[in-house]
């Protein structure tokens, strides 16, 4: 009989703990308020057109249970987009066009219960979406293993190039996409055969929107990794001094230990960016230089002498006196952290980053030079000392 009251009562306690959480729940969902007034309307809406965007401007209503303004509108027929903004503010973006035609759009103010004003309807006319800026910045030429492709991206909105290969039957091939947020790009698509090819090139959004395809038939230039062993060190005046009893060829001996001991170690006493020379031992056209970074302690790339910002230089006449009198500057380049992280820390994509080998593109369509020379501006310190496990050079087969 005990037994039977224990059930009875904890199945009563049950029962009871449901309903409770079940009120919890419908208050939880329930509007803030239950007032079923509807609010006042928004007024004297001005309108800013934006690249893909308006910027709306307004008198907030008078309502005390004001929550929220809300716009209504279609990015394109069918498509319908949402945009909310508090009654902290008087302003509301609208975006996701990527026509330059007029759209309206529907406001309403909110209040705490939910309830909508009525609607006040408002007519914009975005500007030339960012991804139809990209596209019309697109420069496609030869490069090296592929089409180089530069652009520019000066609203930085996250945008997708999407390359294809036209194939001669008319089937498409797709290539990798290139996911970018910086403000220009200069990139080649690798691993294609160095023969003529109908490449194209399509940019997206995030919203969706797609812009027309350009097509351009291009003929890569055939690349392949330089043999390291023919390389040499080539001291010049003006050149770094090294530091701890290190060598320059210890950056083409093999070793891409991160954490190796020794590697070529620049004096840490410069005041001035350092330079250091190395005789290729072939003439080519080159079309890139990896440069692979050391950690001290087996976990951070990004600090003390490992090159941040720096140029590299080509020349078949070495100025004898070490200037810079009879170079060609390839390429500049400053390395940045995907994560952003302040020294010291770093992610898993900060290693990766850096395990990888950090890529110094160069322009195609150069001479061939036999002679490179790698001027540091910054390290990671601030400094101009330079340290790193191994560099690999890419160029005309």
């Amino acid at each position: 009989m005990k037994k039977i009251k224990n059930i009875f009562f904890t199945s009563i306690i049950n029962l009871g703990l449901m309903m409770l959480n079940g009120c919890q729940s419908d208050m939880l969902n329930a509007p803030i308020e239950n007032n079923t007034a509807k609010p006042d309307v928004v007024t004297n809406i001005k309108v800013e057109n934006k690249s893909g965007a308006a910027l709306l401007t307004y008198t907030l209503p008078s309502s005390e249970d004001l929550l929220y303004i809300k716009a209504e509108y279609e990015i394109r027929p069918g498509v319908k987009r949402e945009a909310i903004s508090t009654f902290y503010t008087n302003q509301l973006l609208v975006d996701g066009f990527h026509s330059t035609n007029e759209h309206m759009i529907t406001l309403y103010a909110v209040s705490r219960s939910e309830i909508k004003s009525d609607p006040v309807k408002v007519t914009i006319k975005p500007l030339k979406s960012p991804i139809q800026r990209v596209f019309e910045s697109l420069a496609i030429i030869p490069g090296f293993g592929g089409p180089n492709i530069k652009f520019e991206n000066k609203d930085r909105a996250p945008v997708v190039i999407i390359p294809i290969i036209k194939e001669s039957q008319g089937q498409i091939k797709s290539l990798e996409k290139i996911y970018t947020q910086t403000s220009s790009g200069n990139i080649t698509l690798r691993g294609q055969e160095a023969i003529e090819t109908n490449f194209g090139f399509t940019v997206s959004d995030k919203f969706g929107n797609f812009t027309d395809t350009v097509y351009k038939n291009i003929t890569p230039y055939s690349e392949a990794k330089l043999d390291r062993t023919k390389f040499a060190e080539f001291p010049l005046p003006g050149d770094a001094a090294l530091a701890y009893g290190t060598f320059v060829r210890y950056l083409w001996d093999g070793n891409y230990t991160g954490a190796r001991w020794p590697c070529i170690f620049t004096t840490e006493a410069a005041s001035t960016p350092q330079t250091i020379t190395i005789d290729l031992g072939v003439t080519k056209a080159l079309s890139r230089l990896i440069y692979f970074p050391r950690t001290e302690d087996g976990t951070n790339f990004y600090r003390r002498a490992c090159m941040k910002t720096f140029e590299v230089w080509g020349t078949n006449n070495p100025s004898s006196n070490g200037s810079f009198d009879n170079w060609t500057l390839l390429a500049s380049n400053t390395i940045v952290k995907p994560s952003g992280l302040p020294s010291g820390q770093e992610t898993a994509e900060d290693k990766a980053y850096a395990e990888q080998g950090w890529s110094t593109e160069f322009e195609p369509g150069l001479p061939p030079f036999r002679y490179i020379r790698i001027k540091n501006l910054k390290n990671w310190e601030n400094t101009f000392s330079i340290m790193g496990t191994q560099i690999e050079v890419y160029g005309s087969k």
